[in-house]
């Protein structure tokens, strides 16, 4: 998984971070968790989008590195700018995303109602060796995600870009749901679905201690 942290360059988000933050802090208004959705069958892709509720990191620790907070009421499925962002062709009605959104949102799948969020707990943010193609520096993060109620060991590594006041930490990790609990949406006897493995990217902006 790689996670991402841009200002001003995240559609849908705010230009400005509504208040200061402290160094290290997670500017939830501008941070976003896009997801790629493959099909099966005659299904289709999706793009999910959604916000995170507050969060913090601190790069270069060993121990304590911070906590992501995702706000699993806020997914909606197939705007147009979550489908660009990951590279999903066309353009879905609004009725449709209602829809699809309400499904995802459901009992049967996220259970919003009994799990609103989704939580990655940072033990450690440790820099590597190899540069990124862009020539920027890239951070491993180690930790515990939660997802459903379930908790499950996560690593990935995570591109980070310095714009002065922000960092901005980009990339991806796969998700597969029935790890979590979750069984992947299906219907017409199967014919119509969903993969159990996802395609999860962040973009995540965080207050730079060095300014």
């Amino acid at each position: 998984m790689c996670l991402s942290v841009i200002v001003g360059e995240v559609a849908g988000a705010a230009d400005v971070p509504p208040k200061p933050l402290a160094p290290g802090e997670v500017d939830a208004t501008n941070s976003r968790v896009y997801i790629r959705v493959e099909k099966t069958g005659f299904g289709h892709v999706h793009g999910v989008v959604g916000m995170l509720r507050s969060g913090r990191v601190t790069l270069d620790a060993d121990q304590g590195a911070g906590q992501l907070v995702f706000d699993t009421t806020s997914f909606l499925v197939d705007v147009a700018y979550a489908r660009k962002y990951l590279a999903v062709e066309g353009e879905v009605p609004g009725e449709t995303q209602r829809e699809v959104t309400a499904n995802m949102l459901s009992a049967e799948v996220l259970d919003v109602k009994q799990f609103p969020t989704a939580t990655f707990d940072i033990a450690s943010t440790r820099k590597t060796p190899q540069p990124s193609r862009q020539g920027l520096p890239v951070y491993e993060f180690i930790g515990e995600f939660t997802l459903h109620g379930v908790k499950r060991p996560l690593r990935f590594q995570a591109e980070v870009q310095n714009r002065g006041e922000f960092l901005r930490i980009r990339g991806q990790f796969p998700l597969r749901q029935s790890e979590y609990g979750i069984k992947p949406l299906r219907k017409a006897l199967g014919a119509v679905g969903v993969a159990d493995e996802l395609a999860v990217h962040g973009d995540i902006i965080v207050a730079n201690a060095v300014k």
